[in-house]
């Protein structure tokens, strides 16, 4: 085999460049402080370190998501927790207001503290965060979470969505909370009933509580507890005791409140529904109504009033003393000497719950603090009702925070839940009067709302009719929502007036000098020259304070639980991110393995490669100097 020069020189020559492409790349690889520069040099440990490093850089990605939640948390936990101070304040200013040594005069004054509490609280619920995005609107950060209306009711313009940010491969942590469950609708009453009094109630029974006790039983609706009398009617024949010799047509009567319900011959027999019919039939002259049920006749006013029932019944034609007998339908023991007795009923000792359909439901003797049960219901109600009163429950209902705390500064500034309410007015004499010399102007409110808008305000020597009232009223009514006529009018002095929701009304003579007595007398008592005469606490202004601790005590409650949740997707988040920092180190040290160089191996590696160029050159100036010409 013959080796020409001209191969032997390009050999050698080869040989070098492989030695300076090996001596490059490791001088690159220590350069660099990576084994691998290209994927050429190890194709599956490039593709696992190029998986590597993504899982980095989306674990990174997490740890910023966990920075971005962290920080709207950590500001939705300090709004919270300012949320949780004002209601903690709203309610010891309830507790103080609801104390009995407060007055007209002071009430007001923790009212407008109410109210600045109420704007404070507006301002919590609109909190941005660091991009100027709501905290409390959903999905719509955009928009302002809540706003005050003009008749200042509060709309939450915001939705019940909830962001989430990952944190995590499979970890996703809410950054927020919906206003609506913040701030907006929790249960109101207890929870599961509003319970109430009636706004007439002259009695001072109370609402206890009012829970469901047999989740089996219940049955949701509207129900109505009415506090009467149980009777000892039984019904039955009305048996006549004629004197014999003389043949007398004997009549029993029996008449309520003055007005006669029915008129009962020899023989004549009432069952108790029967009995209840009659005297059903004259309700709206007596104003009582009757119900049986349980095999027994209960009375009761049909609206509340502190005025007895009076049951008269009466012998008609005896003629022959006490040899003319008879025992009416309620006991009383009639003779011709005693013909006419009355059975008065001026107590609450017994109860009849309706639903909505005016059907009873139960019914049975009233104790205070004693259970009233009906369809899985329990009301307990204390104290001495009177005959009449009313209590009302209502499936639950959902009520805000913002409205929660207009009723309370409503309840501090309105007198009228102050003061008993009475169902009738009293006589005109205070109005038909002549209004005195000095240039007074005659005017009544309701609620502070002028009434007399027609002609125009009687002024000195002039009077005022009850018409000319009624017809103001029907204006009064037309334009002011919440207002109701029961039955009535100011012209026949029984006029019967009545807020839709139930509670408490006032009605004032307002002057600009108190020459004049004017008074009007009924629904609140007296008033005169607009100083409303009976200032005494009613136990309806209690049961609305005791319904507005309940609302803030469900309300704080709730905020509590959120604040708990923000507490546990904070400490989420530090888990998360230990996680995400142990994971982002894991992966590292496997990135390391198969990446990074070892140095001492390649210091060696080097040294090799620069030996074996040398040693390359060396051959090839060696080999160079080959030539046959140098031995001739």
């Amino acid at each position: 085999m013959r080796i020409s020069s001209s191969q032997l020189h390009a050999s050698a020559i080869n040989s070098i460049l492989r030695q300076q492409a090996s001596l490059s790349n490791v001088q690159l690889q220590i350069a660099t402080g990576r084994k691998i520069l290209t994927p050429a040099d190890d194709p599956a440990g490039a593709a696992r370190a190029l998986g590597l490093s993504q899982s980095i850089s989306a674990t990174q990605q997490y740890e910023r998501n966990s920075d971005v939640a962290e920080s709207r948390l950590r500001q939705e936990e300090s709004s919270l927790t300012s949320a949780t101070e004002l209601i903690q304040r709203v309610r010891e200013l309830t507790v103080q207001a609801n104390n009995d040594i407060q007055g007209n005069d002071s009430r007001p004054l923790i009212a407008s503290e109410i109210r600045q509490r109420f704007n404070q609280l507006l301002t919590i619920a609109n909190t941005r965060d660091a991009n100027n995005e709501y905290l409390f609107s959903g999905f719509q950060s955009q928009t302002q979470a809540f706003t005050e209306n003009p008749d200042g009711t509060v709309t939450y313009n915001g939705d019940e969505g909830q962001r989430f940010l990952q944190i995590g491969i499979s970890r996703q942590v809410a950054t927020g909370d919906s206003g609506a469950d913040v701030f907006g609708l929790v249960g109101s009453g207890n929870g599961d009933f509003i319970s109430r009094a009636h706004a007439f109630n002259t009695g001072n029974g109370a609402i206890n509580s009012n829970t469901i006790f047999d989740t089996a039983a219940y049955v949701e609706g509207d129900y109505t507890a009415i506090l009467g009398e149980q009777t000892g009617v039984v019904g039955g024949a009305i048996a006549f005791t004629d004197n014999i010799g003389t043949d007398d047509a004997l009549q029993y009567q029996l008449s309520i409140n003055g007005t006669v319900i029915n008129t009962f011959n020899e023989g004549d027999s009432r069952t108790l529904a029967q009995i209840e019919t009659d005297i059903n039939a004259q309700t709206t002259t007596t104003g009582v109504r009757a119900y049986v049920d349980g095999g027994q006749l209960y009375l009761a006013n049909t609206l509340p009033t502190a005025t007895p029932i009076t049951v008269n019944e009466t012998l008609l034609g005896a003629s022959d003393g006490a040899a003319d007998t008879v025992t009416g339908f309620f006991g009383s023991n009639l003779t011709g000497a005693a013909a006419s007795n009355d059975v008065v009923y001026d107590n609450a000792d017994g109860y009849v719950v309706l639903d909505s359909s005016n059907a009873i439901v139960t019914s049975g003797a009233y104790t205070s603090g004693g259970n009233i049960d009906f369809n899985g219901q329990r009301l307990i109600v204390t104290g001495t009702p009177s005959n009449g009163d009313q209590f009302s429950t209502t499936p639950n209902t959902q009520q805000d925070l913002f409205s929660t705390l207009q009723s309370l500064a409503s309840a501090l500034t309105s007198p009228s839940q102050n003061i008993p309410a009475v169902a009738t007015v009293a006589t005109l004499t205070g109005f038909t009067a002549p209004v005195s010399a000095g240039g007074e102007n005659f005017q009544v409110t309701i609620d502070g709302i002028n009434l007399v808008t027609s002609p125009s305000l009687p002024t000195a020597g002039d009077t005022i009719t009850g018409a000319q009232l009624d017809a103001d009223l029907a204006t009064f009514i037309s334009t002011n929502a919440g207002y109701r006529i029961v039955s009535g009018s100011f012209a026949t002095n029984d006029l019967v007036l009545q807020k839709s929701d139930g509670s408490d009304l006032v009605v004032a003579i307002t002057q600009n000098t108190t020459t004049t007595a004017g008074a009007v007398n009924g629904l609140l008592g007296a008033t005169t020259n607009g100083t409303v005469a009976d200032t005494t606490i009613s136990p309806r202004f209690h049961q609305t304070m005791a319904r507005v601790l309940d609302n803030l005590d469900r309300n704080l409650n709730s905020v509590i639980d959120i604040r708990s949740r923000v507490g546990a997707r904070l400490n989420s988040i530090d888990d998360q991110t230990n996680l995400n920092e142990s994971s982002i180190l894991q992966v590292r040290e496997t990135l390391s393995g198969i990446q990074d160089l070892d140095f001492a191996s390649a210091i060696s590696q080097l040294e090799q490669q620069s030996t074996s160029l040398q040693a390359a050159q060396q051959s090839f100036i060696r080999i160079q100097d080959l030539s046959l010409f140098n031995f001739l």
